[in-house]
């Protein structure tokens, strides 16, 4: 890290992000420094994206592919799309965005199970030639989820390496889980995973028995192979409330599981 980074590290947060900005838009920090400073949009999908570049990059892969599930307005998948541009630019891994939605908000749910009581029929309603007229590089895949993802990942042109969750229903998250049928190689051995709806407040009520976090414990207990589980520690190299939203799919059967891919400073964390 530069000296700049250090010292806005150290420094107290109000000043710290008062002054990332100004350094940020002086173009006085790296892309990690942006990201470790929380100074552009949505850095918990930034950060875990630049992570999971240094992974491909290890791995000796050219690029991977990054999916947002629910994607509303589209501010976003408009962050992760600019966050790929810079992480490209800062280590020559390419990453590929996808945005899976209705584009006609959320649908009318009678299931408990889909935490009815929060939401209602056509929230985040998405104007879709808008977003289309603001995106660049990103991809955007219209429709029901349970019809859309089994077909989308046969054609990714990379590996998936991050998945960012934002369906609010248990019943659509489990649809989008779904995209773990596809083949191994369709993935990073381990693919990073957000999930915007697992923590929240009292009227939220979120448990392991409804919504994001039921889909998950359905996932691993019918999965073997395939387990995510929230990245245990990892708020010791990165101390963020959004971290506790940052789970990992391990594939243990994927070919480059145990393919080294840690490099010896990071052990120091230990």
């Amino acid at each position: 890290m530069s000296l700049i980074g250090r010292w806005l590290m150290q420094a107290k947060p109000s000043f710290r992000e008062r002054m990332g900005r100004l350094a940020a838009r002086l173009d006085w920090l790296s892309c990690a420094e942006r990201l470790e400073l929380d100074l552009d949009p949505r850095p918990e999908y930034g950060w875990p994206m630049l992570r999971q570049a240094y992974v491909a990059k290890r791995l000796g892969l050219p690029g991977y592919t990054a999916i947002e599930f629910g994607v509303a307005g589209g501010n976003g998948l408009l962050a992760m799309e600019a966050h790929a541009r810079r992480i490209e630019a800062a280590t020559g891994v390419r990453i590929d965005v996808v945005g899976f939605d209705t584009g006609e908000g959320l649908p009318y749910s009678d299931d408990s199970r889909d935490h009815a009581y929060a939401w209602s029929r056509g929230d985040f309603v998405m104007d879709v030639e808008r977003l289309l007229d603001r995106l660049t590089t990103a991809r955007l895949v219209l429709g029901n989820v349970a019809d859309t993802v089994r077909p989308a990942v046969h054609d990714l042109s990379s590996p998936v390496g991050f998945l960012s969750f934002d369906l609010d229903f248990y019943s659509a998250t489990k649809n989008a889980l779904a995209l773990f049928d596809a083949p191994p190689a369709a993935f990073m051995p381990r693919v990073t995973c957000y999930f915007d709806d697992v923590i929240g407040g009292v009227e939220l009520a979120y448990t392991h028995f409804a919504g994001e976090l039921l889909a998950i414990v359905d996932f691993n207990a019918n999965h073997p192979d395939i387990k995510i589980d929230r990245g245990l520690g990892v708020q010791r190299a990165r101390p963020a409330l959004w971290l506790q939203k940052l789970y990992v799919a391990h594939l243990f059967r994927h070919p480059l599981y145990s393919v080294r891919a840690v490099p010896s400073a990071d052990l120091s964390l230990k």
